[in-house]
């Protein structure tokens, strides 16, 4: 960026567009004759073409001036010559700015560096850009500005954009995978009665119509879904937002991206078999390899991969074994002495859940099924008879991030009930992570629902650990931010 104050930039750029108005030139065209995107046209040497782009440099004076044009699918060098154009096409050259958007036609060639340049014989302004860009990384000097400004981000590092492009193909390959397997798409309301089917915090808002509450939803339709498989319907899957008013850091953003789906006449294991061929086909599609890399860690998500019990994993890495602490106080004092700062208000399941968190999940690096996790942490998950106290569930980790959350639904309804009651007990002695209880989906178990696992994965922690990225806002393309204040 030049070192003249801003406000003398904007006003000679806005003198600039005034000056090609009075050319009779529209600055602002609906229309452009483009006939290859700028990919195509550096293959077509020797051929005509037609491409648009913005301005990214400019140099040259006199009578002959070289800019480089970027759209969507790469840059290419423009070769501008007096003589080859019509003479007031080149006065609104000599109006341009690193910005515009521009469009040139001409002969693809190489140049005498080698360079292959579009040898230009006409030129139309497709947009006049009244402010300049910033000069890279010191134009955008953090992160916070990053975010704030993401159309910038993009425009000045390509990576950056890369990873949102890369988070497309991990959306797509899931839906085809799905579809492929037979899983039908559905969508279900975002708009909620009750904020049940995950163990969070909802957003509340107030709908006039009814003067009633209602819940931004906290999961993908975790229990529209399985009214939908006591309907009969036995595959179904949906992807998009959800939302928890909850802490934000680098594995957490109060609006997210999920995929849920549910298999119904599916056990876990079932559950667990496929979604292992899943991640891999994904991982394999979306970066080229099985074989990614993620701050100093190499994480190989070439299948299969280890099985390992929620109990096993905590006497591993911390020589406690929960099944040997028969209260809750001596839960406590466990953990309290190994190094947890303990909430008074949190139930076991919450108090477990935590020391998980802080001193079991961060060693995970390489992909690795989590299994049978404590019923209080699973509400909606099915009794496991071979493990007394826990339930078939798994997770998928990787690189410490929790990838996926999947189980054999709790289709009792009489248990589920029992369930939601000991929720909403956790509720009132103080716990804040308990879950909702919902009468009408207890209601819809009653009339019956087959065995049936499903699965939850979340697209934003999935991606960012594909791209590299340390936090999750890396792969969103508008992470939502603080406004900004004036000091």
């Amino acid at each position: 960026m030049s070192d003249q104050p801003i406000d003398q930039i904007l006003k000679l750029r806005r003198e600039r567009l005034e000056a090609i108005k009075e050319f009779g030139v529209n600055p602002y065209p609906a229309k452009t004759q483009r006939t290859h995107k700028i990919a195509d046209a550096r293959n077509s040497l020797t051929e005509s073409v037609i491409i648009a782009g913005r301005i990214m440099s400019l140099r040259g004076h006199g009578n002959l001036f070289f800019l480089d044009l970027e759209d969507g699918s790469g840059k290419m060098q423009v070769m501008i010559r007096r003589n080859q154009i019509q003479e007031s096409e080149f006065e609104i050259i000599k109006k341009l700015n690193v910005g515009d958007f521009l469009e040139a036609k001409g002969v693809v060639i190489e140049s005498k560096t080698g360079e292959i340049t579009v040898d230009t014989t006409a030129i139309k302004l497709l947009t006049k850009s009244l402010r300049p860009l910033p000069d890279g990384w010191y134009g955008l000097k953090d992160n916070e500005a990053r975010y704030r400004k993401r159309y910038l981000d993009f425009i000045l590092n390509p990576e950056v954009k890369q990873k949102i492009i890369i988070r497309n193909q991990v959306i797509q390959e899931i839906r085809q995978f799905l579809i492929n397997e037979g899983f039908l798409e559905v969508e279900t309301p975002i708009l909620e009665t009750t904020a049940s089917g995950a163990l969070a915090n909802p957003f509340k808002t107030h709908i006039k119509a009814y003067d009633m509450q209602l819940y931004l939803r906290i999961c993908m339709g975790e229990l529209w879904q399985k009214k939908l498989m006591v309907a009969g319907f036995e595959k179904t899957f949906e992807i998009g937002r959800a939302f928890r008013n909850e802490g934000v850091d680098r594995e957490h953003n109060p609006e997210f991206t999920m995929l849920e789906y549910y298999w119904g006449y599916a056990d876990y294991q079932m559950n667990m078999e496929m979604q292992e061929r899943l991640i891999a086909h994904v991982v394999k599609k979306a970066t080229g390899n099985f074989l990614i890399k993620n701050g100093e860690h190499e994480i190989n998500f070439e299948p299969p991969y280890p099985r390992k019990t929620f109990r096993q994993l905590i006497l591993e890495y911390t020589q406690i074994d929960i099944d040997s602490l028969e209260s809750l106080e001596d839960l406590r004092n466990a953990f309290t002495n190994h190094g947890l700062k303990v909430d008074s208000n949190w139930g076991k399941g919450h108090l477990i859940d935590e020391f998980y968190k802080q001193f079991v999940r961060p060693n995970l690096i390489q992909p690795v099924f989590v299994t049978h996790h404590p019923e209080d942490l699973k509400p909606l998950a099915k009794k496991d008879p071979d493990y007394p106290g826990y339930t078939q569930s798994f997770q998928l980790l990787a690189n410490g991030f929790e990838l996926s959350n999947n189980y054999s639904e709790l289709n009792d309804p009489i248990d589920q009930a029992q369930r939601f009651n000991k929720q909403k007990e956790l509720d009132q002695a103080g716990d804040n992570e308990t879950m909702t209880a919902d009468e009408e989906f207890v209601e819809a178990l009653e009339y019956g629902m087959p065995p049936v696992s499903g699965t939850g994965i979340g697209i934003d922690r999935f991606v960012a650990l594909l791209t590299n990225s340390h936090h999750i806002r890396e792969v969103i393309a508008f992470p939502l931010m603080k406004p900004k204040t004036e000091n």
